[in-house]
């Protein structure tokens, strides 16, 4: 019984003591300290909400679905006409318009469309050579987003639809176009790499191999048949984000651009080369 009474003793000794090292932490914490961490708490709540943070997305590598809604954006592009051959009228940087459309959903997988389209004539025409271009392409994909370590991007493919016409004087009634259903298959990746919490490192390519029926003269007569055709495009920049709800952002690109149109000019594997820079604005998620 002694005994029992001695370990009843020991347990009730070290329950009180436990207790008043709890007492004596918890009197460690001030009431204004208290009040500053509540303050600290709802200002993090309320940054998280302006995030999106109240959903099942939010800003931020962690999660693997992003903001659905439209993406768009619009560009111009100054653009200048090389040649392999050397056969152009020394043309001059020009603008030229590139826009795009399309709507992504909360998994990543999306769809866009996007037209652009060069139409210009040389600053100096001469005989025998290109004194004009106009160039169209018309693109309906599929993307999906991605993210790889410290980058993310975007990979699409679909289907382009191209127009092609060359002119040998300035008034454009000498010329050689493509004719019949001129469609190709695309493939298209892009990669942005965060610098600070707004600016990013961007690349992106695209490269679509096509077909045309023919290829005509301005009297209609029949140059070549069957013809086949790769146009491949690249983009470096730099890209500023201001960020919205969730994954969605507005952006602000500028870059350098090539474009390289292979085994088209001239009705042989002459390739034509549009080289310069550009700016965008648009919505993206």
């Amino acid at each position: 019984m002694r005994r029992l009474l001695g370990w009843s003793l020991v347990g009730l000794m070290l329950v009180a003591g436990a207790g008043q090292a709890a007492a004596q932490q918890m009197d460690m914490i001030s009431y204004s300290e208290y009040e500053s961490l509540v303050q600290r708490i709802e200002q993090l709540e309320a940054q998280l909400a302006s995030h999106g943070g109240d959903g099942a997305c939010d800003a931020g590598p962690q999660w693997t679905c992003r903001t659905p809604g439209i993406v768009a954006g619009g560009e111009i592009t100054w653009l200048k006409v090389f040649d392999t051959e050397g056969q152009g009228s020394n043309f001059a940087y020009q603008a030229a318009p590139r826009f795009w459309l399309g709507y992504q959903f909360e998994g990543g997988l999306g769809m866009r469309a996007r037209y652009f389209e060069y139409d210009k004539q040389a600053s100096t025409p001469g005989s025998n050579f290109y004194d004009g271009f106009h160039m169209v392409n018309f693109d309906l994909e599929v993307t999906d987003t991605f993210d790889l370590g410290k980058w993310s991007g975007l990979i699409s493919g679909g289907v382009r639809f191209t127009e092609y016409r060359e002119e040998y004087n300035a008034a454009g009634t000498d010329f050689e176009e493509l004719a019949g259903s001129n469609i190709g298959l695309l493939l298209g990746i892009e990669g942005y790499r965060p610098i600070t919490d707004n600016v990013y490192l961007f690349g992106l390519t695209r490269g679509s191999v096509s077909i045309a029926d023919k290829r005509v003269d301005e009297n209609g007569t029949i140059l070549g048949n069957d013809i086949s055709f790769f146009i491949w495009e690249v983009q470096l920049g730099a890209e500023y984000r201001y960020h919205l709800c969730g994954t969605s952002y507005l952006f602000a690109r500028a870059a350098a651009e090539a474009q390289v149109w292979s085994g088209i000019g001239d009705n042989d594997t002459e390739d034509i080369t549009l080289f310069g820079g550009l700016f965008s604005v648009g919505l993206a998620r």
